[in-house]
């Protein structure tokens, strides 16, 4: 049995994520052509705009917003992919919760690091850390929940998740 560590985790995508991802693509490549507008424009009126102006506050968002909006429906469907591969291949398990560490950010987000014990299918023990911010995953280290989450593993090559929502063997890739 191969042990799971922090490098073989992947992100448990269930189709409505997915469908959802999918459905913002177009919305964000929309406000990407919208801003994409706004430097064309002022080009063509021949207005002057300052250089730095032009590429810190009109392309790159632009260029960011046209690429997340194009790579979005892939990230989705490969996710959707490794988490049914996981969900066919893996043993369902449950791990208790640690510790919850609040990741310092200037943004409002509640992201955290949860360590986790789990207990694999051969008897050994294993320290695993996840890094989210579901609220379920915050309340099980903090412990003002039940202090356990549950976890799917695949024996033979590692790959972990920690299942935020549904079950883990309700649905199927098709989105």
């Amino acid at each position: 049995m191969r042990a799971p560590s922090p490098s073989t985790q992947i992100s448990w995508q269930t189709p409505a994520l997915a469908r959802h991802d999918r459905r913002m693509a177009p919305v964000v490549f929309g406000v990407g052509l919208a801003l994409l507008a706004i430097p064309v424009g002022l080009i063509f009126a021949d207005q002057t705009v300052p250089g730095v102006f032009l590429l810190v506050v009109l392309l790159l968002p632009t260029i960011g917003c046209l690429v997340l909006g194009v790579r979005l429906p892939a990230a989705a469907g490969r996710k959707l992919a490794a988490t049914e591969a996981l969900a066919r291949s893996g043993v369902e398990l449950t791990a208790r919760a640690l510790s919850w560490t609040q990741i310092p950010s200037e943004s409002a987000s509640t992201e955290g690091e949860l360590r986790l014990w789990l207990t694999l299918p051969d008897g050994d023990h294993v320290t695993l850390s996840h890094v989210c911010d579901w609220s379920d995953c915050e309340a099980a280290g903090r412990g003002t929940a039940d202090p356990s989450v549950t976890v799917m593993v695949d024996p033979h090559t590692g790959v972990w998740a920690v299942v935020h929502t549904g079950h883990a063997r309700s649905w199927t890739a098709e989105v």
